[in-house]
């Protein structure tokens, strides 16, 4: 367990009971620990039901554990059930619990139990200001940093990660520079935080500021940094980032699609491959990065030919973003017949039920064809009803190919669809009946902007 090995502890255990020996009070942690991590429920009902019949289920430590397991399976009802029946409860076995609820998000019964906790630790206060923090929580996390008897960095990284999910990085900021101590979890925290605040130059400053500072970026860094870079089409800061990433060993999956994003994005497909193609293994990320790279930059056959290569191999399955990747390659290159097939066959071949982004993708396709009545009909078919998005895409179109009566229908429908219209709505319109000469009709759709 220490290597990380799952499947070999419980190997272990089998052959341990092969060959006539009893697991204990210590070897239950591990194996309720390894079924945990490998989210075998099945053999998680196995052990518990041997840890009862041994005799050990009444240890402490193995109580605790069975407890973590349960809350590992997302089973909070039995993980509760198992620390409702211990009869001594530590320190450890309330912060557990309280853990399992804060880590499903389950805070008011997390606040609940941490007041009924007789004693707490700085390890108490902790899992609430996280727990908070990743509810979007800021005043209350705020609550129970200022409470808390002593602050580590964990706590410091957890207010931090607060900030960042709401918004607010200027607090971020100040906290990150009075923190008494950073891990890389404190940097990496403040580099996300910039990025999903939109912040990329700050992302990469913050990046050159951890260097200086003679901090290891690790492959999350770099990932964050590489997001940045492809956000900001910043080329040449993305390619020192990626020999950078070499220099240093950090070369990972995740890193390889950030690359594939970045060069993508920065309008360079040429080294996106070559990073695609000299990574040996590739997951599913690393795949719809580079089919979606390709298709952005126009490539659309030779992203249907990875994809077609990707499909061969039987050990990877596409996803819904390998096929939006996949019919955008299609609409980009004008490849109707194959986008239509592809679409047609989502839920036979791959398993995928087409979703609004895949509808948005074909009625994209379609448009651009200037197949408009094909796109209404596949609008009007849909099984959820169609987004602004969706219909203004298909009435700019209309505009494009002067196509005044699908472009009426399909204003009707954005009508009847409620709510305030966008300026680029009522723009189109009134382009489109001004490419008609309607003047008045025109002057009235310009005059409701």
């Amino acid at each position: 367990m220490q290597e990380g090995n799952v499947n070999l502890a419980i190997s272990a255990f089998v052959s341990m009971r092969e060959g006539g020996f009893h697991p204990d009070n210590f070897t239950y942690p591990l194996l309720f620990d390894a079924a945990g991590r490998h989210s075998s429920v099945d053999l998680g009902y196995v052990l518990h039901g041997q840890a009862i019949i041994s005799g050990y289920c009444d240890h402490l430590f193995v109580q605790t554990s069975l407890l973590n397991m349960y809350s590992s399976f997302k089973d909070i009802q039995h993980a509760y059930k198992v620390f409702d029946n211990m009869p001594v409860k530590d320190t450890v076995a309330w912060n557990s619990m309280l853990d399992s609820y804060a880590s499903h998000g389950k805070m008011e019964e997390a606040a609940k139990l941490f007041h009924c906790m007789p004693e707490k630790d700085h390890t108490s206060f902790n899992i609430m200001i996280s727990g908070h923090a990743k509810a979007g929580k800021l005043e209350l996390a705020r609550s129970f940093f200022n409470a808390a008897p002593k602050s580590d960095v964990a706590s410091w990284n957890s207010m931090i990660l607060a900030c960042k999910l709401a918004g607010c990085m200027e607090e971020a900021r100040r906290l990150f520079v009075e923190a008494p101590n950073k891990n890389i979890v404190t940097w990496n925290t403040m580099i996300s935080g910039y990025i999903h605040c939109e912040l990329y130059k700050e992302a990469i400053v913050l990046f050159d500021e951890m260097k200086s500072e003679n901090f290891e970026p690790d492959h999350l860094t770099i990932a964050g940094v590489l997001a940045a870079c492809a956000h900001l089409g910043s080329f040449e800061i993305g390619r020192t980032t990626h020999i950078y990433a070499l220099e240093h060993h950090l070369m990972c999956q995740e890193v390889a699609t950030s690359l594939i994003d970045m060069y993508a994005k920065c309008g360079t497909i040429t080294p996106a491959l070559e990073v695609f193609y000299k990574f040996c293994v590739k997951d599913i990320f690393c795949w719809n990065s580079i089919i979606s790279g390709l298709a952005l930059n126009g490539n659309g056959f030779e992203a249907l030919k990875l994809f077609d290569e990707m499909t061969y191999d039987k050990s990877l399955r596409p996803d819904d973003i390998t096929l939006i990747a996949v019919l955008t390659a299609c609409s980009h290159s004008g490849l109707v017949e194959k986008g239509c097939s592809v679409f047609a066959s989502m839920n036979k071949d791959f398993g995928i039920i087409p979703k609004l982004e895949h509808y948005g993708c074909m009625v994209d396709l379609l448009g651009r064809a200037n197949l408009l009545n094909q796109a209404l009909e596949l609008v009007e078919s849909m099984p959820f009803k169609p987004g602004e998005r969706i219909l203004g895409a298909l009435l700019s179109a209309c505009v494009i190919h002067q196509d005044i009566e699908v472009g009426e229908k399909v204003a009707t429908m954005i009508i009847e669809r409620g709510g305030e219209l966008s300026d680029g709505v009522f723009m189109m319109m009134s382009n489109m009946y001004a490419s008609f000469g309607k003047w008045e009709e025109a002057a009235r759709w310009r005059d409701k902007e």
